[in-house]
């Protein structure tokens, strides 16, 4: 047993929950170390809030899940994070939601590196966008964007628009009912042709790829022609579905990541590093999240 590969089996055991099975750690090998792959870590449906446990869903325990994510990110050295939305969940009050995203913002804050942030339908149930994206940790003061990471692009959309293509608002929503307006639909198009060869993953919160679903993006298959027809998207990873998915249509993976809310910490959480190397893309899942096989 190599000294790399025993400190982290050390490491995997002494945190506690999503890191009991030491079949999941990361094999890094010399090539890694070179730089020839691309890792970036992803959470979804962290829905911190300091309120009673509502089922299955422990909102007080997403303040240890999401600490623990955050140290193996950093002990893994990726290159940046993402949250896939819903990262705070709704309290009595404004105050209280404000109170609740600071907070959690402030274990996300702990990575070493850049943060991304997706907004969710949770995340604007009393908050405005522009008060979430204030209050959140973010410098970046838009709900959709792109990025360059490596060899790669990377694209956040914002799929919290109603079929009117208005924004949601507090009180002013439905969440079966999400939408991607043409206008951003285009901003997605110019954007995706102007990376280029450049391989690009989309980002997002509602999923694109079952808009039959009430989790879905209801103009999900016009979005979908947007990504088929730019030749250069990979991947969407998604959230919103806590149980998780996964699909393949038209050539990009769709990969739906499961809710870190769910079940009681230390003993359950979810969340997940991604790999890229050229075309190819793994997932290596922690804690209860499933394995993603990019087929």
């Amino acid at each position: 047993m190599d000294t790399q590969h025993s400190t982290r089996r050390q490491f995997l055991a002494a945190t506690a929950a999503g890191m009991a099975t030491m079949t999941l750690m990361r094999r890094c090998t010399a090539a890694e170390k070179k730089g020839k792959y691309f890792s970036f870590g992803l959470v979804t449906d962290v829905h911190y809030a300091d309120i009673p446990a509502n089922g299955i869903r422990r909102y007080r325990d997403s303040v240890t899940k999401l600490r623990e994510a955050v140290a193996t990110f950093n002990h893994e050295k990726v290159a940046f994070v993402a949250e896939l939305g819903d990262f705070c969940d709704a309290g009595a009050s404004k105050k209280d939601d404000i109170k609740y995203l600071r907070e959690i913002g402030n274990i996300y804050s702990e990575f070493k590196g850049p943060r991304h942030y997706v907004l969710g339908n949770h995340c604007v149930t009393k908050l405005t966008k522009a008060e979430f994206l204030a209050n959140c940790g973010t410098t970046i003061k838009k709900s959709h964007y792109s990025f360059d990471a490596g060899p790669y692009h990377f694209v956040v959309l914002d799929a919290n628009f109603k079929p009117d293509e208005t924004s949601y608002k507090p009180g002013n929503f439905f969440w079966t009912k999400s939408w991607i307006p043409v206008w951003q639909q285009k901003w997605l198009a110019e954007d995706l042709e102007k990376a280029g060869r450049k391989k690009s993953i989309v980002f997002i919160h509602q999923n694109l790829h079952n808009e039959k679903e009430s989790t879905g993006v209801k103009n999900a298959p016009e979005v979908r022609r947007v990504l088929e027809s730019a030749g250069n998207v990979l991947a969407v990873f998604q959230g919103h579905k806590h149980e998780g998915d996964y699909a393949k249509i038209g050539g990009i993976h769709y990969c739906t990541l499961q809710a870190m809310v769910e079940g009681a910490s230390p003993t359950n959480n979810a969340y997940a590093i991604v790999t890229l190397d050229g075309d190819r893309i793994s997932l290596e899942p922690f804690g209860n999240q499933k394995p993603c096989t990019f087929r």
